[in-house]
């Protein structure tokens, strides 16, 4: 699998580099935002590892060219930041950013994400079995699993955070406790 790591920090490149090389991934750096989506085009990378804060073009005008232009459907963005908010958060992954990573990097919990990007991947070809098992269920009770399973991904994505879960699923935080209380999913 092809990881396109973009930072501008020679070292978090290179020190994002070694470890995912050690776990067998193939991987290439980038420190220009400008580069960016020539070297996308170029390489085709499954997992992107960007950087916000790039000069001349920030990461996240990258991940909202990306995003209009449909790659993040096909393309697992991790956005790493050493200025991350919620606000920032909930952006990203509203422009298709399969997670967000805070500087210094845990690398350990980096590991953690890259294999959930090629697990999600992966499974990205099993959405059809998905809408067929889904298919096959009354209207009402389809809903009710769409909707607990949406909310154990949402919550899973945002490491178990209620408050930055409730905010990316755009409800009010109260409604998200009912609608965990109701389908057993209390933390």
């Amino acid at each position: 699998m092809k990881v396109l790591i973009v930072d501008d920090e020679r070292t978090i490149r290179e020190t994002v580099k070694e470890i995912l090389e050690d776990e067998g991934f193939e991987i290439f750096t980038e420190e220009a935002g400008s580069k960016v989506i020539s070297a996308i085009e170029e390489l085709k990378p499954d997992i992107l590892i960007l950087d916000l804060f790039l000069p001349g073009i920030s990461g996240m005008e990258i991940l909202k060219e990306l995003h209009e232009r449909g790659i993040t459907q096909s393309l697992a963005v991790v956005i790493i930041s050493g200025h991350g908010t919620v606000e920032t958060s909930v952006k990203a992954m509203k422009l298709g950013a399969f997670d967000f990573l805070e500087k210094p990097i845990k690398y350990d919990k980096l590991i953690e994400v890259i294999e959930d990007a090629k697990e999600y991947l992966s499974s990205e070809n099993s959405i059809g079995g998905t809408v067929d098992y889904l298919s096959n269920l009354p209207l009402k009770k389809a809903k009710e699993e769409f909707e607990k399973t949406y909310i154990k991904q949402v919550l899973k994505r945002f490491n178990g955070d209620l408050k930055k879960a409730a905010t990316f699923m755009e409800i009010d935080i109260s409604n998200l406790y009912r609608k965990l209380n109701k389908y057993g999913l209390n933390q």
